[in-house]
């Protein structure tokens, strides 16, 4: 093979590659430059499962609270048994926290560490021997803050992806912030 063969061929091999190298850089970097918008179905689904994965996480809070709301009212021998329960619902509370962690806003996060602390506060505090006396009604609302938390986050996502500004009243927590 003479030089100029040569040189012609290893022209061809590196330009071949480099022409290869230039198309793999730019379909690399293309999904990173491209903007995907997800259709409004796609959104309403995020939208539902977050609801869901809030209500989820409330439904051991609430437990917990009818637990301490009627504590006061229960015999001694009955105690222990909803003592064992409301540290059962303190452990899913617990587990369920990493799912709102993940599908919340800053707010909803914070709520519901707030939720928790005080869910573990209140069950901690029960005291087996405790003199009977009426239903405790201060614990009532327990999960409204975190609840309200997530209807603001989830009406102000809405309004920001959609442009729908809900009613008041017709939220997804509606009927569980009551």
């Amino acid at each position: 093979m003479d030089a100029t063969t040569a040189f012609v061929a290893a022209f061809a091999v590196t330009a071949a590659g480099a022409v290869a190298a230039h198309f793999l850089v730019r379909a690399g970097a293309a999904p990173t430059r491209a903007v995907r918008v997800p259709d409004g179905a796609a959104w309403r689904q995020t939208h539902q499962r977050r609801a869901a994965v809030y209500a989820e996480f409330v439904e051991p809070a609430d437990q917990i609270g009818h637990i301490l709301e009627t504590w006061p009212a229960l015999p001694p021998a009955a105690r222990q048994p909803q003592r064992q329960a409301a540290y059962e619902h303190l452990q899913t509370l617990a587990h369920r926290q990493g799912a709102v962690l993940l599908d919340g806003g800053p707010d909803v996060q914070t709520a519901a560490q707030q939720l928790r602390d005080e869910c573990e506060r209140l069950v901690r505090s029960l005291d087996l021997y405790a003199p009977p006396g009426p239903v405790d009604e201060t614990v009532r609302g327990l999960s409204l803050p975190f609840l309200r938390a997530c209807r603001e986050y989830l009406d102000a996502e809405s309004e920001r992806h959609f442009g729908l500004r809900r009613p008041a009243g017709r939220t997804l927590f509606a009927r569980l912030a009551r």
